[in-house]
């Protein structure tokens, strides 16, 4: 009995060993297999893309060196990795390794970047049965198809690539459905006939972003589509509305970043079934300028912060009117409004830099420059404000007719009002404060803009002031000091 108890315990002794031996086998083969996998691709293993920028990311074991391509990646403490690559259309051979002391894992795919071309892409035939045009650069609304000398009421510009049901055709004008019970009119010029059968798009909002660019805040709201929109400033309560046409709300998602300097916060409401109005409540009083356009199918809205309320640093576009063959108003005695107009814009030019700030000339010579040659000069000098020179014309020859200040936007108003008041100083009679006018450098958002109408060309005795240098300068001097007022207006609404 003692034997046989010996050899049980031999016996179960040995069957452990064995037991061990097979599971540090088994163990090793796991871990063997597992070092064969560390390196994984998460993301970015694709066949076929139809965007430039691709992104790889994946994971290894943490302390790796990770190279895609033969750059180095950054490793995070987790062990995930990542880059952005921008690929060349066709294939695209990838290349990821990580490296850990003697060991060393690759995995290569190839991904194959196919290039949209925008001309060879269909549009989609609906068989709907009215015409539809689309939007070209530099298009606008109209609210009616009245004209005067400087063209119909405009609305408010609009992006490219926008479709419109066309409802009838007035002269130069399109008129244009802008959602079910809203219309508008179009100059023919800024807009293309798309293939018929193609129904203008109706669209869902989605999620919005409102972060700080830098020196502006910008809202993206995204839309399955482009649509037409209209936009316009509120001064009490101090927002900005934007209404969005064909489109209704499936907003579930609104980021607003703690860092906004220009936007306070953002909302919306369904104005309509198919009219949804984005509502941008606004931190300061004045507006120091915003844009709205399309970044792919999603509607950015730009509004600049406001710079420091000083002359010092600014950058200020002075215009010229006229010039070349614009001769603009001539005098009884044959002065010509492009002179004066030139004359003065070099004497504002002068006070200006004398406080410090710095001018951008839309022309600084007699030569002919065309209104949207000017806008697209001071919006790519990134102005902060305009101030446009001109002489008027018409009215009494024998009386003094005035002096005036023309705005378009409302929010722009306070601008116009300082310098008026400060032109005023000089005893010439008031011709008043025009709002709404329809004047190219007054129809830009991008920056607050003034037009002077510094005296009247056909009249007598304001001939005869205008043509005295002396009374030239004054003049300048009074708007600069009007500039100064009105931003110590903006100084003090910051406090």
């Amino acid at each position: 009995m003692l034997l046989n108890f010996s050899k049980y315990q031999a016996m179960k002794t040995n069957l452990k060993l064995i037991s061990l031996f097979i599971l540090t086998l088994v163990l090793s083969s796991t871990a063997t297999a597992r070092n064969e996998q560390t390196l994984r691709i998460v993301r970015g293993k694709t066949d076929t893309v139809f965007t430039q920028s691709h992104f790889i990311t994946g994971a290894t074991v943490p302390g790796s060196a990770i190279y895609i391509n033969d750059l180095p990646v950054k490793q995070y403490s987790t062990g995930s990795f990542g880059t952005e690559l921008m690929l060349n259309e066709g294939d695209n051979e990838i290349t990821v390794k990580s490296v850990r002391g003697t060991t060393e894992e690759i995995i290569k795919f190839s991904v194959y970047y196919k290039k949209a071309n925008p001309q060879q892409r269909a549009e989609p035939v609906a068989d709907y049965p009215n015409p539809v045009v689309k939007t070209k650069k530099g298009a606008y609304l109209n609210y009616g198809a009245g004209e005067d000398r400087l063209g119909g009421a405009k609305i408010n510009f609009l992006a490219e690539g926008i479709k419109l049901e066309l409802i009838d055709s007035v002269n130069n004008l399109y008129k244009v459905r802008l959602s079910e019970s809203s219309y508008a009119y179009i100059p023919k010029q800024f807009v293309e006939r798309v293939p018929l059968g193609v129904k203008p798009p109706f669209s869902l909002t989605s999620s919005w972003s409102v972060s700080n660019a830098g020196k502006a805040d910008r809202i993206r709201i995204s839309l399955q589509e482009r649509q037409p929109y209209i936009i316009y400033r509120e001064s009490d309560p101090n927002r900005l509305m934007v209404e969005i046409h064909g489109a209704a709300c499936n907003s579930n998602w609104i980021t607003q970043y703690l860092d906004l300097k220009a936007v306070d916060y953002v909302h919306f409401r369904q104005t309509s079934p198919d009219v949804f109005t984005a509502i941008i409540y606004l931190k300061d009083k004045f507006s120091w300028g915003y844009s709205v356009d399309y970044a792919g199918n999603s509607l950015d809205i730009t509004i600049k912060h406001t710079p420091a309320p000083t002359l010092k640093g600014m950058v200020i576009g002075v215009d010229a009117g006229h010039g070349g063959s614009a001769t603009g108003a001539v005098s009884t005695a044959g002065l010509r409004e492009k002179d004066f107009n030139l004359t003065m814009a070099f004497m504002l030019k002068e006070e200006l830099e004398k406080r410090g700030a710095r001018v951008v000339m839309s022309r600084s010579e007699d030569i002919d420059v065309s209104m949207q040659e000017r806008v697209d000069i001071f919006k790519n000098a990134n102005v902060d404000l305009v101030v446009s020179v001109h002489c008027n014309a018409g009215g009494h020859p024998l009386r003094e007719m005035g002096t005036s200040t023309y705005y378009r936007h409302i929010e722009y108003r306070p601008l116009a009002l300082t310098v008026l008041k400060r032109l005023l100083e000089l005893n010439v009679k008031n011709f008043g404060l025009i709002g709404n006018f329809n004047f190219a450098l007054n129809a830009p958002t991008e920056f607050p803009s003034v037009l002077v109408e510094a005296l009247f060309m056909s009249s007598l005795p304001e001939e005869e002031l205008l043509a005295s240098s002396k009374f030239q300068k004054d003049m300048m001097i009074k708007v600069v000091r009007g500039l100064e007022d009105y931003l110590n207006d903006v100084k003090k609404s910051l406090k």
